[in-house]
């Protein structure tokens, strides 16, 4: 408990510090119970021994504790220790797995305020929105938003490089933070995201890998009209056929292949646009560094985030009505 409380907090101090609080409040909970415990066993092993020692009858020191006592007290002692031993290993092996991986340089980078663009971070999300004015002097409030969702255990920020230009384009765009890096279907963020903005009025939802899945699943029992989806496919078929949706994938991606992805088709809206970014994998849906188990690249980062944000771009384009010509 203390070991991987440590861990996570040196290797992921700043991860954790920007993210959803939840992880950082378990991580301390659990390192100052495994003090805690350090010190009960080592007060049980040494002053408890000896407290809890058969004496001899015919000794001056006085038994402390009769048998009975000393096998009521075991008895106490598993019924409350054995519990408390298996919600601490569970809780231990479960943060050691959630250990997030961490946004790269060029992804924090984008997250600072500035060039039109304000950052807000917030407790469960982040934001990013362009601050413009028009000619009378008035600010311009975006009209379409973006609600993206990240992949498990990967760090939000990843996001913030790729999606910065569709803010920059006059979008809102704002990224989930998930408790213990896994966001859960129905979760509240979205929708607290959405009714924080009241001057939007064409929403979208997004998600990377299983945030993808989330997504749509918000998207088929909520009032949004459009979905998006890297590097991802939906866990279930979906009731709404018109839902606005765009899926990008990498070709050479092996952890959501192509198969995949043909799989997810059918539980997809029938005028579902696919973009394939050929000689694309997983982790170059994200600002994270490379991931085990992914494909092998044929083309840079770069290029193919180049592809990403185009394909992104016109997703959102195609979300508002356009203005009627005379």
């Amino acid at each position: 408990m203390v070991g991987v409380s440590v861990w996570l907090l040196w290797s992921r101090w700043s991860v954790l510090l920007n993210g959803q609080p939840a992880m950082l409040a378990t991580c301390i909970m659990l390192g100052f119970t495994g003090i805690i415990a350090l010190f009960w066993a080592f007060g049980s092993l040494t002053v408890g021994a000896r407290y809890d020692a058969y004496v001899d009858d015919e000794s001056d020191v006085p038994r402390r504790r009769t048998s009975d006592q000393l096998r009521r007290r075991a008895r106490i002692r598993i019924a409350l220790g054995v519990p408390a031993l298996v919600i601490c290993v569970a809780l231990t092996a479960g943060l050691a797995w959630a250990r997030p991986a961490p946004a790269s340089p060029v992804a924090i980078a984008a997250m600072r305020s500035g060039d039109g663009v304000q950052v807000s971070d917030r407790l469960t999300w982040y934001e990013m929105k362009k601050v413009a004015k028009n000619a009378k002097g008035q600010t311009v409030q975006p009209r379409v938003g973006l609600v993206f969702v990240p992949a498990p255990r990967v760090d939000p920020r990843a996001y913030a490089n790729i999606l910065r230009p569709v803010v920059d384009a006059g979008y809102l765009v704002a990224v989930v933070k998930p408790a213990y890096g896994v966001a859960l279907p129905n979760n509240a963020t979205l929708r607290t995201v959405i009714d924080h903005h009241s001057e939007v009025r064409y929403w979208a939802v997004g998600g990377n890998d299983s945030g993808g899945a989330v997504a749509a699943a918000y998207a088929d029992s909520n009032p949004v009209i459009g979905l998006l989806l890297y590097a991802s496919a939906p866990g279930n078929e979906l009731a709404r056929n018109d839902l606005i949706t765009t899926s990008i994938s990498g070709s050479a991606d092996d952890l959501v292949s192509q198969g995949d992805i043909a799989e997810g088709k059918p539980k997809l809206p029938e005028a579902t646009r696919y973009v394939v970014i050929d000689g694309g994998i997983h982790a170059y849906f994200g600002d994270y560094g490379d991931q085990s188990g992914d494909g092998a690249p044929s083309l840079s980062r770069e290029e193919a985030q180049a592809q990403i944000r185009q394909a992104t771009l016109e997703f959102m384009d195609s979300l508002a009505p356009k203005p009627k010509t005379k």
